[in-house]
């Protein structure tokens, strides 16, 4: 997991942070939350945790400016090195947390299959993944499939959420639907998750295709 002390925030409710408000409370049920090495494990009465990590990001750091519009603007790699039992797949969101009016998921990936050790860097921008054995992916409401560079406006700085999720089955939903979506449909299906929390401040002055993200 990455290193630094876990952080806790209050975030306003905006639509996706709604839902995953609700995802996350469905996915705790009556089982305690743990922080872990920076991380946040949420299980759902499994009897082993959730140990995955996205080893480039630091939680309570910085994002790598390769993430970023400032950058490449690559996906993360993700690293799992165990999941809990019944665990059908894996799901891994981005999503910004800092902007009130601007609060949206930035990157969904689902249906990753739980023995995968390695999700690469930079997965490529497209609604199934053949890489990881037919994982997808979904879209920003603009239509973007794919993870959306961090790009908060020039002078502010934005915290980022990624998280990681066992799930107890496969989505039955195609790649290419909306991130708020794919999110949704993990309601009541989540035995875990780890939440790793990052900010980021533009370097320069790069304009943003479809406005701050």
């Amino acid at each position: 997991m990455g290193s630094g002390a876990t952080r806790r925030r209050q975030v306003a409710a905006g639509p996706s942070a709604s839902v995953q408000r609700r995802q996350f409370l469905a996915a705790a049920g009556t089982s305690a939350v743990a922080a872990v090495g920076g991380c946040v494990t949420v299980s759902r009465q499994s009897a082993s945790p959730l140990s995955a990590d996205l080893p480039a990001l630091d939680d309570g750091g910085r994002l790598p400016v390769r993430f970023s519009c400032d950058g490449d603007g690559v996906s993360p790699a993700v690293t799992l090195s165990s999941v809990p039992e019944p665990t059908a797949s894996v799901m891994v969101t981005a999503t910004v947390t800092s902007n009130i009016a601007n609060q949206s998921l930035l990157w969904t990936l689902w249906n990753v299959p739980p023995e995968t050790e390695r999700i690469p860097e930079d997965l490529p921008r497209e609604p199934t993944v053949g890489s990881l054995d037919g994982a997808r992916q979904g879209r920003v409401r603009l239509g973007e499939v794919g993870y959306r560079a961090p790009c908060p406006p020039p002078g502010e700085t934005y915290d980022y959420d990624f998280q990681i999720y066992a799930l107890d089955r496969r989505l039955d939903i195609d790649g290419g639907t909306t991130n708020e979506d794919a999110v949704e449909a993990t309601e009541g299906r989540v035995l875990a998750s780890t939440r790793t929390t990052v900010s980021y401040a533009r370097a320069g002055d790069v304009t943003p295709l479809e406005g701050p993200g």
